[in-house]
């Protein structure tokens, strides 16, 4: 959160608006104060929290794939594959994890529980259980075209509900203009679901007079599209929509310009004004521009509240362009930032392979006799889960990309791969400055590798204190100043961070206790 901040050389003044008040002495204004919550981890994958800079290395973090990507923690049934078009949610009843996965290219929805996350119950696809969802609209209408049925499907557990807890969205396909769209479903126990009504009109077509339209950048956008999907914000307690819109009229040939749109809704189980998408957010250069490639797309999205900022996967569909990182007619997933959940960016730095932006690449396609993650990766809705004192990563990918060929869209599996907690983006080397922090707590502790010289300053950047964390990794390096907490340095609860990160070393995040 930001605040006004009004710094005069006998008080400190805080102010929630352009009006502050004024004390004798000279004045000095600081207009991006931020506050820091007390236990929320403050990271560097943006620039947010950054006042100056020098010399500054940042580094992507891809998380590490169990077994390499090559191995399924659970692979398909024969010719088919399994679609992380579902979500992971936890049932407290139960006190168990609850994944919905899809099998294609039948459609059909599954579920798998585990205790802890990490061990799931079905270890083939012969031990998924079936999940029932009540799609049956009866006779379609007569421009309906193609095969009907489920496309994308996302839900949440609701706690707070004792009847129907698990709720959801699920996109019905090739239904006519009238029923194409997104449908509320809702059930008792997460295994039989049941569509008490419709909540968002349909989307069919240009022909389909209940479209939204943004004309943007150049371009007429038509949606929402099939992979939408929503995320419920238990600190807000409101839901942001994640919204498809795409050019139906090729922007290159045999391309569509998938893009991305957000909106946050108060309810998920009623109707939605669509009009209330104001803008594309994300919208492809469709060009060799903005780390992006001639044939780039932003087929989905994910987004997910994580410590103090919001975070998503950006999936990313090419036709042509075989990639080191993925084979042509393949998707891979990007990483997502935002400060609001609604206005984002890809982060730009390179991983760990000197790739600028790639977040989860692809294997080869068609590697290990079509068992590896080398085709068309999907990313389930919720984001990672954090089991221990890692972030657990559950993806599935085919092993082929969408060539239209026998095996177009088969092999692969499930996938599991794991990342260090706010180990997204470190700061390799360099030093930066923080803008005025307003801390709501006292201790600091640090998330990352030494050494690392810390600087406390005041908020007109004068020294107040300066500690050293040596060489060692550690999630919560304890950080004091000649035996003073940060708290203790100044009277106003207002300073500025100074780290220097040598080239041993590495910064994840920090935080106040």
């Amino acid at each position: 959160m930001r605040h006004w901040v009004a710094a005069t050389a006998g008080a400190l003044v805080l102010a929630g608006s352009a009006t502050v008040t004024r004390a004798a002495g000279v004045e000095v204004f600081y207009w991006d104060a931020v506050s820091v919550e007390r236990g929320v981890a403050q990271l560097f994958i943006d620039d947010e929290l950054i006042a100056a800079q020098d010399n500054l290395k940042r580094t992507l973090h891809q998380p590490t794939k169990d077994d390499g990507g090559n191995v399924p923690l659970l692979a398909p049934a024969p010719d088919s594959s399994l679609w992380a078009y579902g979500s992971i949610v936890y049932d407290t009843r139960r006190q168990k994890y609850v994944m919905f996965i899809q099998d294609f290219p039948s459609r059909d929805m599954f579920l798998t529980m585990s205790d802890d996350g990490l061990n799931w119950d079905a270890k083939t696809h012969d031990e998924l259980t079936p999940v029932r969802m009540d799609i049956d609209l009866g006779k379609l209408p007569d421009e309906a075209r193609g095969h009907f049925g489920m496309d994308l499907f996302s839900c949440f557990y609701d706690k707070n509900d004792s009847e129907f807890p698990y709720k959801g969205w699920v996109w019905l396909a090739n239904a006519g203009h009238a029923w194409e769209g997104i449908w509320y479903l809702r059930s008792r126990d997460g295994l039989d679901w049941e569509r008490p009504h419709q909540i968002v009109d349909g989307y069919a077509g240009p022909g389909d007079p209940t479209h939204r339209t943004i004309t943007q950048g150049g371009r007429t956008l038509y949606g929402p599209g099939d992979v939408t999907t929503f995320y419920y914000d238990e600190v807000e307690d409101r839901f942001l929509g994640l919204f498809k819109f795409f050019s139906p009229y090729d922007v290159r040939p045999g391309f569509s310009s998938r893009s991305r749109a957000y909106a946050f809704m108060d309810r998920m189980d009623e109707p939605f004004d669509t009009d209330l998408i104001t803008h594309v957010e994300l919208m492809p250069a469709m060009a060799e521009e903005n780390g992006d490639h001639l044939f780039d797309e932003y087929y989905a999205s994910t987004a997910w509240r994580y410590e103090s900022l919001w975070l998503g996967g950006l999936k990313v569909f090419h036709g042509p362009g075989n990639y080191p990182y993925s084979a042509a007619d393949c998707a891979f997933l990007k990483l997502l930032v935002s400060r609001d959940g609604l206005h984002w960016d890809k982060v730009p730095f390179t991983n760990d392979d000197g790739i600028t932006e790639v977040f989860i690449a692809n294997g080869p396609e068609g590697g290990n006799d079509g068992r590896n993650d080398g085709g068309y990766i999907c990313e389930f809705s919720q984001g990672p889960l954090r089991v221990g004192d890692e972030l657990i990563y559950y993806y599935t990918s085919t092993s082929w990309g969408k060539q239209r060929r026998p095996t177009r869209l088969m092999g692969g599996g499930l996938f599991r791969a794991r990342l260090r907690i706010d180990g997204f983006v470190s700061v390799d080397w360099g030093t930066l400055t923080t803008r005025p922090l307003i801390l709501e707590g006292n201790d600091l502790t640090v998330n990352g590798v030494g050494p690392i010289t810390v600087r406390a300053l005041d908020a007109q950047g004068n020294p107040l204190g300066v500690a050293t964390i040596e060489e060692g990794d550690s999630l919560a390096h304890p950080v004091t100043f000649q035996g003073h907490s940060l708290g203790a340095l100044t009277d106003e609860g207002i300073v500025r961070l100074q780290f220097e990160v040598d080239w041993r070393g590495r910064l994840y995040s920090f935080k106040v206790e």
